[in-house]
C-alpha cells in the first residue's frame, strides 16, 4: 500500500515565531483599545456587553439542542462532513 505525503507549501511556525505573533497581536489590541478610549469609547463596557451577548447565545443554543436533539445531531454531522471534505483536499 503506497502512501503519499501532502505538502501544503507552508512551514510550521516555530515557538519563537508564535510568541512573536502573539506579542504583535497583543500590541495591536492595546493600540486599538487606546485609540478607541481616546475618542470616548468605553472598551470595558464593550467587553461586558459582548460577554453578555455570548452568554445569551450559548443559553439559546443549549435550549435549542435540548428541544430538538436530532436536528442538532444532523447539523453536527453535516458540519463534520464539510470539514472532513475540506480537510481532505
Amino acid at each position: 500500500m503506497a502512501t503519499s505525503k501532502r505538502q501544503t507549501g507552508t512551514r510550521p511556525r516555530s515557538t519563537s515565531q508564535g510568541a512573536e505573533l502573539a506579542q504583535t497581536l497583543r500590541d495591536a489590541g492595546s493600540t486599538v483599545s487606546d485609540n478607541l478610549r481616546s475618542v470616548g469609547v468605553n472598551t470595558d463596557e464593550m467587553v461586558e456587553i459582548a460577554e453578555r451577548r455570548v452568554t445569551e447565545l450559548q443559553e439559546m443554543l443549549m435550549d435549542e439542542i435540548r428541544a430538538r436533539p436530532l436536528r442538532a445531531l444532523g447539523w453536527a454531522a453535516a458540519a463534520g462532513l464539510l470539514v472532513g471534505l475540506w480537510a481532505a483536499k
